[in-house]
């Protein structure tokens, strides 16, 4: 029987389980007890058995959970770190982006390392983010205060960026601001090294292209030189029948480039050497050696002398083979050259181009560029043979263009002697201006050698009678001429006759025109008595004595070391010579369009003589100095100076 204290017990438990099973039932929160310091030396060991065992997914778990006990130092910067690489080994980039910063926070000395930007800049590009990336190293790269190591590989890995996404373009601006921020020349040597292996993983066409975007001014600047560099080297490869050409184009790369350390460029070039040999390069010139025109023959074989010198200097062993044009066999002379002498300079006498193309000799495989400013009707310019030499046309290029596009004189006159070269010229002129939208305002010729009529056709021109003028007869007014510059194309010693007769006629304010004789003539004399009529005086050129160019004060100190002083055919000796081997290659010689071709694009050569052009066709052009003459010799004209001569000449002599 159950006592009744054990009754009341039962029906209170009772009781309390009908409550329990009615009522909701509350509970309360567990809060779980800090990892005592014996768990988190556990988690260190887990961690670290995670990480050495590069189980990352593991140990990015733990670390994550490490980095917010109460450690060490020491032990929580690992933490960090180990956090950071796990999470990017894990390609969770945000935490990575994050445990990085807190990382760097704790030892600040990790933004001078490397290592710890280039897991930044892995961690950007994880999340998507490749122009932050960018712009990051970018930020590196141009921080004065980062040291060189450090700019020098955000610039290679940003290069690395460009390029796996096939930006090529970019990488010329790139490296050149890394090149300029180099500190020492050992550092920009091992940056050319670095892009030249670089350049060779760029794909042909890309190449091309990257090479194609530069400015010829700027081809040997760096990076470009090693780019191009790296093009030629594969032509070298791909086209051995252009080694010629690849390998003058690799040597002016080498003279004219900025390196810091050119060592490793010699020796690749070298090593193309040993597989496709030496090129030979001749240059051929037919010219007087004895006779009447021996001076000049021998000046132009001096000058090419001295640009031969230049090229064997720069590396570049060139060999002249000079047939002289007064020998009876001259035919056969032409004939024994040497096969690869596929370029010819001259000649320079009439006669002996006319012998030249009677005996069939243009037809060859050899190009001759003669020294003539005409190839007579029987030669087509441009595919029989070729021009080395300014012409007439030149002249009256750079005559109307000073007199109609400079000073704005658009009404002229030709005042010319009635033989060939003057009826030529006139009518070489009157085109020209009139082309220019000018307007001949006056046509006068006069007989050669009779000096009495002269001053009758000067008269003529100016539509004054003859004899008449003001000095003699003051009430005389006479008439101011509908043209304000006269063309005269004469020698300079038929000039100063013709010339005093504009002055007798009381006509002082007219520009005069001159030919290339007249600069010629006027350089050769040495003194000028009659410079008063040549105050305004204009006449072309091809030879500048002052030319500052830098190949003509390179002659000037070539000769002058001789003993000699340069003058026109010497600068064309020398000019010849140094820009002969850059045609002279079979591609180009072949036939006559490929050579058009390439003189065409012929754009970077230092002239040391007025600059020469060819056309699509072949056809020479001769950019011409032009000058005033001076009792010390020839001024070049400046259009300003000469314009305010002008005026003060038709002020004073106003009527």
């Amino acid at each position: 029987m159950i006592s009744q204290l054990a009754l009341r017990g039962i029906l209170i438990l009772c009781l309390l389980a009908f409550v329990s099973g009615c009522v909701e039932k509350k509970r309360l929160p567990i809060v779980p007890l800090p990892p005592t310091e014996e768990t988190v030396q556990g988690l260190l060991l887990q961690a670290d058995a995670a990480w050495q065992a590069r189980d990352y997914r593991q140990s990015r778990q733990l670390y994550d959970i490490l980095v917010s006990e109460l450690l060490t130092a020491g032990q929580l910067n690992t933490a960090w770190e180990r956090l950071a690489i796990s999470s990017l080994q894990t390609q969770d980039y945000a935490r990575a982006q994050d445990a990085l910063i807190r990382w760097a926070l704790l030892d600040p000395k990790l933004r001078l390392e490397w290592f710890w930007h280039e897991y930044r800049v892995l961690a950007l590009l994880g999340q998507g983010k490749e122009i932050q990336a960018e712009d990051y190293l970018r930020q590196i790269l141009r921080q004065p205060e980062s040291s060189w190591p450090l700019r020098s590989a955000a610039g290679i890995r940003l290069s690395e960026i460009l390029r796996h996404r096939q930006d090529y373009l970019p990488l010329s601006s790139l490296f050149a601001e890394l090149y300029a921020a180099a500190p020492e020349d050992q550092d920009r040597a091992e940056l050319e090294r670095v892009v030249a292996r670089i350049a060779r993983d760029i794909p042909d066409t890309s190449l091309q292209q990257l090479v194609g975007s530069v400015p010829p001014a700027e081809i040997a600047a760096f990076p470009n030189v090693v780019f191009t560099w790296e093009q030629r080297r594969r032509e070298a490869r791909m086209h051995p029948d252009a080694w010629q050409d690849s390998w003058l184009a690799m040597q002016r790369l080498l003279r004219q480039g900025q390196w810091a350390d050119p060592q490793p460029f010699v020796e690749d070039l070298g090593a193309l050497q040993e597989q496709f040999g030496t090129p030979g390069i001749c240059v051929g010139l037919v010219l007087p050696l004895d006779g009447p025109l021996a001076e000049t023959g021998w000046k132009v074989v001096r000058g090419a002398e001295a640009g031969r010198k230049v090229l064997e200097a720069d590396g570049f062993p060139v060999r002249l083979e000079i047939v002289n044009s007064q020998a009876t066999d001259l035919q056969e002379a032409i004939s024994a050259l040497a096969p690869e002498c596929r370029v010819i300079g001259g000649p320079i006498q009439r006669d002996v181009w006319e012998q030249l193309q009677e005996n069939s000799l243009l037809t060859s495989q050899r190009r001759f560029f003669t020294f003539l400013p005409t190839m007579g009707d029987a030669v087509a310019e441009g595919r029989q043979a070729w021009r080395f030499f300014g012409g007439p046309q030149d002249q009256v290029h750079a005559l109307t263009d000073l007199a109609m596009n400079q000073l704005g004189i658009y009404n002229l006159a030709v005042l010319f002697p009635q033989d060939r070269f003057g009826a030529h010229m006139e009518g070489l002129f009157s085109q020209e201006v009139r082309r220019k939208g000018g307007y001949i305002g006056g046509m006068q010729s006069y007989p050669p050698e009779q000096h009495a009529e002269w001053g009758e056709a000067v008269a003529a021109l100016l539509g004054v009678p003859a004899q008449q003028r003001r000095g003699r007869q003051e009430r005389v007014v006479l008439p101011r001429p509908p043209f304000q510059a006269v063309f005269l194309p004469d020698s300079l010693s038929d000039a100063e006759v013709l010339l005093p007769q504009f002055f007798y006629y009381d006509e002082p304010r007219l520009l005069i025109l001159g030919t290339e004789l007249w600069s010629q003539s006027w350089l050769q004399r040495p003194r000028h008595t009659e410079l008063q009529y040549f105050r305004l005086a204009a006449m072309p050129g091809a030879w500048w004595p002052d030319n500052p160019a830098p190949a003509a004060r390179s002659l000037a100190e070539a000769t002058q070391a001789q003993g000699l002083a340069p003058d026109f055919w010497v600068a064309l000796g020398y000019d010849f010579a140094r820009f002969a081997p850059r045609i002279s290659q079979p591609q180009y010689t072949s036939t006559p369009d490929s050579l058009n071709i390439h003189l065409a694009g012929v754009t970077d050569f230092d002239w040391s003589m007025a600059p020469l052009s060819w056309n699509e066709k072949g056809q020479a052009r001769q950019d011409l100095f032009l000058f005033q003459p001076t009792s010390q010799g020839l001024n070049r004209i400046e259009p300003t100076d000469l314009r305010n001569q002008l005026d003060r000449v038709r002020e004073r002599y106003a009527r």
